[in-house]
């Protein structure tokens, strides 16, 4: 008989016959790659709700009968229908698809609670969109709840009542002794082996414990990918499914994380670059970077990541430059970074309309008779340069770079160097 191995907390891990390497199988420890889990796991996201809703991070889509509020209180969204219609759909939804590391084991964290649900009305908790992701579903009731896997490929739906969860049906009678109540609130966990083929676990954190409800198995079992991609934003809502529904959700808080990703991910790099006379006194459209609505065809969610800024002033005053989101431009026309490989489009020396809504950088740039300024600046943010839900083009995601003529108008040029991950 093979000696027993023990972690920290006195759990029976497991080995190999005597002499064999030491295999540790506690669902808790590995992730979906059965590789142990790391201290310090790839941050990829976060979406705390302590002062609003973070409409910056987050889309509202609010169906007739559909209202979301802050709950100043609680620090959390309340997302409620009343009286509603069959199919009404009320959600937050996060602007930023988050990329999956392949090879690695995506990690997601949702914490929500049923509240109020009523029939007639269910809620949702998902790492996904309306068409591709995984999450849980419930009524308010244990026998009306379900873990989902949402996809458009050939495999289609999965859809998972309690009652065939197969690793704890959270009953009370299976192994954690736990019996789960969706009104409270809860911890989702879900862990993702994408590759398009992989295991899917799905379950809760109680007390501190991951109690793995359900788990989903694609390899040597399925024709094609059982998802279509991994790549998917957090979403949290409230639907009808039949007439007179009224109910509400909490949705307090999500993270994404990469085990074993890394926080610096090599991608597709380029630049684009515009000449403009930056106005006396006045802001001065030079350039804008936006996702173009497709990419091959496909709705793009290709994630964008600023890495440079640069501006070279060619006349003979200073410049003051800006760079913004939401800044309205009147008719402007875009054209491709590269038609072929970019999923990006820009516009340059464009005439403005209003103020932009967020300047999260600026600066001076010099100029002489004798000699030109330069200046080149990485900037770390977080703001999602993207689509909107419906996947259509909004200022919001729309990168703004603005000059401004100290003293006289001056010609400058400027360059915004990006790269994208997909």
């Amino acid at each position: 008989m093979p000696d027993k191995v023990w972690d920290d907390e006195g759990q029976v891990l497991d080995v190999l016959p005597s002499g064999g390497l030491t295999t540790f199988t506690s669902g808790d420890q590995l992730d979906a790659f059965s590789n142990m889990r790391t201290a310090d796991p790839s941050f990829v996201a976060d979406g705390q709700l302590t002062y609003d809703l973070q409409p910056i991070l987050y889309q509202q889509v609010t169906s007739a009968n559909g209202t979301i509020a802050h709950d100043a209180t609680n620090r959390c969204a309340t997302i409620s229908l009343a009286s509603a219609s069959s199919g009404e759909d009320t959600y937050m939804q996060s602007y930023q698809h988050y990329r999956y590391q392949a090879g690695r084991g995506q990690e997601i964290f949702i914490t929500w609670a049923g509240h109020s649900l009523t029939a007639n009305c269910e809620m949702y908790v998902r790492y996904g969109n309306g068409s591709n992701g995984i999450g849980f579903a419930s009524d308010g009731t244990l026998t009306g709840s379900r873990f989902e896997i949402l996809s458009d490929t050939g495999n289609g739906d999965q859809l998972v009542s309690q009652a065939n969860w197969n690793q704890d049906k959270l009953d009370g009678t299976g192994a954690s002794g736990y019996t789960l109540d969706p009104t409270k609130t809860h911890i989702l966990v879900i862990d993702v082996q994408a590759l398009y083929v992989g295991r899917v676990r799905v379950g809760f954190d109680i007390d501190g414990a991951i109690v793995w409800a359900h788990e989903f198995y694609h390899a040597n079992n399925i024709a094609v990918p059982y998802i279509q991609t991994a790549n998917l934003p957090i979403r949290a809502g409230i639907k009808a499914t039949d007439d007179s529904a009224t109910g509400s959700m909490r949705f307090i808080c999500s993270c994404v994380l990469s085990r074993g990703g890394q926080e610096q991910i090599a991608g597709y790099d380029y630049s684009v670059e515009g000449t403009v006379e930056a106005a006396s006194g006045a802001r001065t459209h030079l350039l804008s970077i936006r996702p173009k609505t497709t990419f091959n065809s496909i709705t793009n969610r290709v994630e964008f990541v600023l890495e440079d800024v640069e501006i070279l002033v060619t006349g003979n005053n200073p410049v003051y430059w800006e760079l913004c989101l939401g800044q309205a431009l009147t008719t402007p026309t875009y054209a491709d970074a590269n038609a072929t490989y970019s999923a990006y489009e820009y516009a340059d020396a464009e005439t403005l309309s209003g103020s932009p809504a967020v300047v999260f950088a600026s600066g001076y740039c010099a100029a002489s008779n004798q000699a030109k300024g330069v200046v080149s600046r990485g900037i770390t943010n977080r703001y999602p340069i993207t689509l909107d839900v419906a996947g259509a083009v909004r200022d919001m995601g729309t990168l703004t770079l603005l000059v401004t003529g100290l003293g006289a108008a001056s010609v400058c040029r400027g360059q915004i160097h990006w790269k994208e991950l997909r």
